[in-house]
């Protein structure tokens, strides 16, 4: 049996083998402070990556059946892509315990951006459920959409589009 001649796009740069488009190692981005978690637009792309195509980092490899199949068989992929998972919940004033997500702090609009009205890291958040629930990790984006779906409708500001998006992050076409 032969290996491969190319690692898989998703797998390699989940691995830490390979850079994304813009030349940075995960463990690059896993340095970034809240700052540039919200202020950079092009790693997100990169650390959950979705089957369906994105207008804002048309760079970024779309995840196919080999990279599913990849991250379903490693459960050292899964712990990576979960890495990723735990920076932006500390960002978003969540975290992980386990396959559970809490509310790790008081959450308002003013302190939280994700909250705030049609904010652009609802979207994100969106990618987020969806990439967790494609590449293996499905119990944990199913508790990440209840808990964003719940804190959502408590705190009022998101709106009944967003919730819809993310009720649906966790089908598959």
């Amino acid at each position: 049996m032969t290996e491969p001649t190319q690692l898989d796009p998703i797998v390699s740069f989940m691995s830490g083998k390979t850079p994304d488009s813009l030349g940075r190692y995960i463990s690059e981005i896993h340095q970034f402070t809240h700052f540039w978690l919200e202020h950079d637009h092009k790693f997100i792309q990169v650390l959950f990556p979705i089957d369906d195509g994105h207008k804002f980092n048309r760079h970024a490899p779309l995840v196919t059946p080999e990279s599913r199949q990849a991250f379903i068989n490693s459960h050292a992929l899964r712990e990576a892509h979960l890495r990723s998972f735990d920076l932006m919940l500390d960002y978003y004033g969540l975290q992980r315990v386990g396959v559970s997500i809490e509310v790790r702090d008081e959450l308002a609009p003013h302190s939280h951006d994700w909250i705030k009205p049609k904010n652009h890291n609802q979207l994100r958040i969106t990618r987020m459920i969806r990439s967790l629930y494609l590449l293996g990790n499905e119990e944990i984006a199913a508790n990440f959409q209840q808990v964003c779906i719940r804190e959502g409708r408590r705190i009022g500001t998101i709106t009944a589009d967003t919730i819809e998006h993310w009720e649906r992050a966790t089908q598959l076409p």
